[in-house]
């Protein structure tokens, strides 16, 4: 039985806590029921009373992520000064969340990871914030400020997301290009991201 540590409060959010943090320093290969239970100091059977299994407290964990990820999209954004024209306003913000999905996989790569591994359980519910919407609402204010064709609306969302999802996992991988080089990757990425969706160069 473990040392019991924790006394109050919402069990379930602790260990889900735990099991991001514990991911994001030693990787998906950590998240185990027993070393959870270990590290909040409860027994596995208090773990398994909130998760019937390890997929279902990863399916959780991998939720967070992603929502790490999207919130770190919104951050970005948020950063870009106002006070400008509102179409460079927001080709500016889409360029800063595209950067940041691929900054976040670089700084993050254990959460990186599980926010995409392939799911054996369904998560209890919608990322919120989500990855996907940030992209979404970024597009739709780039077609209201007439920055982006409507005609090119339907097939914009794969088109920037497969581009930096792709790069980040070069990155994260290790592959091709050398670390010293990412930042010239990533300009030149974004600069073909814009140049395929029609979006000028602010």
């Amino acid at each position: 039985m473990a040392e019991t540590r924790y006394h109050h409060g919402n069990l379930r959010a602790a260990l889900l806590e735990t099991g991001l943090r514990m991911t994001a320093e030693r990787g998906a290969i950590s998240l185990q029921v027993r070393d959870l239970a270990k590290e909040e100091g409860v027994s596995p059977s208090a773990v398994y009373r909130h998760f019937p299994d390890l997929a279902h407290l990863s399916a959780e964990v991998s939720r967070l992520a992603r929502e790490r990820l999207a919130q770190a999209m919104l951050d970005a954004a948020a950063q870009v000064p106002e006070g400008t024209h509102a179409g460079l306003l927001a080709i500016r913000r889409f360029d800063a969340i595209g950067r940041a999905y691929v900054q976040f996989a670089v700084r993050e790569r254990h959460l990186f990871d599980i926010a995409f591994q392939a799911p054996t359980a369904p998560p209890s519910c919608a990322d919120a914030p989500s990855a996907w919407d940030v992209l979404i609402d970024a597009l739709d204010a780039l077609v209201a400020e007439r920055e982006l064709s409507p005609a090119l609306r339907p097939d914009a969302p794969i088109i920037a997301w497969s581009a930096v999802h792709g790069l980040a996992s070069i990155f994260v991988r290790a592959l091709e290009p050398e670390a010293g080089d990412q930042g010239e990757a990533l300009d030149a990425l974004m600069r073909g991201v814009r140049r395929a969706l029609g979006i000028r160069d602010d």
